[in-house]
């Protein structure tokens, strides 16, 4: 017998034997009310309580509902005696017990509470002590009895005490009538007691999975009626919900396992998935963003055979070429790419936000995300944006034209470097290159990132 915070914990021998049976974690509360947590060499969890004032009658069954937290659970106990029941719980119950939570019981018009702090060491604690006794049958060792409040609460599984050598414990042949009753078979009451109807149940179980059907309850009809309820559960879950495609951006290399695209790309999305030319890359992780400057870094398995450099050092001049790639009006244009040309147009974005060029090359939906080029193939922005000309045109009487915008390449590389993320500068003497051999750069540098939810 050992004391893990307020919970005490102890083995059990069969009856009067010296045959180790199992072992408990229990603790007494306010009004004398004692909840005991059993666990054998067999894996099973049971569990019982004791309450001075329940008034119980011997050998009845009662419903009562047990709540964790939020959670309540409905089970059928049996009365050992007018204090004492054994609870005929749903195993997940057994998960929820955790530090921190209330433990209320509700049953014949009587509601007791305890805490379960500490429960989690005094349950490692109670398996150590079933690895400890079970390991060779050893007996434990006989310690002073404890008071008849915590003796009688402290074994809610030690109804085979009573019971003659190898029978079952009540709390088994509870649980085995419970599980039979889930499946349609008729045990009978479901009390603890093997009768005939409940013999009859178990022979019937037996045939349908194809034994021949002794109709005796132990651990492994248990087990078996265990795994039959759990696949019918599984069966007649619906099936889980498709991730929807809902999306769809653009993104670049800057590294062979590093793509960079908009942060609006990728917000929300329960998965996000890289495409080329219309097949599926694989699903991409992460790394960091920022809602700010509108900016997202992701993880690719799939590594690139070409990737971008980043101009740095070198100033973007109004009025210089660039070219933009991307995966514009997806399901729509080709699913290839699309490239266009033009020239920087302004130095700063709206409002003079010098985090942003403005672009003249056409964009869409869909172009969020891509590379911007200059003349050499270096990058030297992400498409971002383009403005919304109905709202102008409703608030000037004039619809702009190719009035576009990018993130500034240095923009970007603060992102990185803030994110510990590598990249590589471009070459400041970069030759220029013809504008094929920039558009299959870009092209080959760059990918669709579809967003999932």
């Amino acid at each position: 017998m050992s004391q893990v915070g307020a919970w005490q914990v102890s083995g059990h021998t069969r009856g009067d034997s010296a045959v180790f049976d199992h072992c408990t974690l229990h603790r007494v509360q306010s009004e004398g009310f004692a909840l005991a947590v059993s666990y054998t060499a067999q894996g099973v969890w049971t569990m019982g309580a004791e309450a001075p004032g329940w008034g119980l009658a011997a050998n009845q069954s009662y419903t009562g509902t047990a709540q964790v937290g939020a959670t309540t659970y409905t089970f059928t106990g049996r009365a050992v005696d007018a204090r004492i029941m054994i609870f005929n719980v749903a195993p997940e119950i057994f998960g929820q017990l955790k530090s921190g939570q209330q433990f209320v019981v509700t049953a014949n018009q009587r509601r007791y509470a305890i805490s379960l702090d500490g429960i989690e060491a005094a349950a490692q604690r109670t398996r150590e002590c079933v690895r400890q006794y079970a390991t060779g049958n050893r007996t434990p060792a006989q310690g002073p009895a404890p008071p008849s409040a915590q003796t009688s609460a402290a074994s809610p599984s030690s109804s085979a005490a009573q019971s003659p050598a190898g029978a079952p414990s009540a709390s088994l042949v509870m649980a085995i009538q419970g599980l039979l009753a889930r499946l349609g078979y008729d045990p009978g009451p479901i009390n603890g007691e093997v009768g005939l109807r409940t013999n009859m149940a178990i022979a019937a179980f037996q045939k349908s999975v194809g034994e021949r059907g002794d109709g005796m309850p132990s651990e492994g009809v248990r087990a078996k009626l265990e795994r039959v309820v759990a696949e019918r559960a599984a069966a007649s879950a619906p099936p889980p919900k498709e991730k929807a495609l809902v999306s769809t951006g653009t993104g670049f290399y800057i590294a062979p396992d590093t793509v960079v695209t908009n942060f609006h790309v990728v917000n929300g999305c329960i998965e996000v998935r890289l495409r080329k030319n219309g097949g599926d890359l694989g699903a991409v992780r992460v790394l960091a963003t920022s809602r700010a400057d509108d900016l997202a870094a992701l993880r690719a398995e799939a590594p690139a055979k070409s990737f971008l450099r980043l101009r740095i050092g070198a100033p973007i001049k109004a009025a210089e070429p660039v070219l933009v790639f991307g995966y514009p009006l997806a399901e729509a244009l080709s699913s290839a790419g699309n490239t266009t040309l033009g020239n920087v147009t302004a130095l700063a974005g709206l409002r003079d936000d010098s985090r942003y060029i403005q672009i003249s090359a056409a964009v869409q939906a869909g172009n969020s995300g891509g590379p911007a080029l200059d003349e050499a193939g270096r990058l030297i922005g992400v498409v971002v944006s383009k403005l919304n000309a109905l709202a102008v045109a409703r608030l000037t009487g004039d619809i702009p034209q190719n009035v576009n915008f990018a993130i500034r390449v240095t923009t970007l590389a603060s992102f990185l470097d803030a994110h510990g993320i590598a990249y590589t500068p471009a070459d400041a003497a970069a030759r220029e290159l013809p504008v094929t051999q920039r558009a299959e750069r870009a092209e080959a540098s760059s990918l669709q990132v579809a967003c999932h939810k």
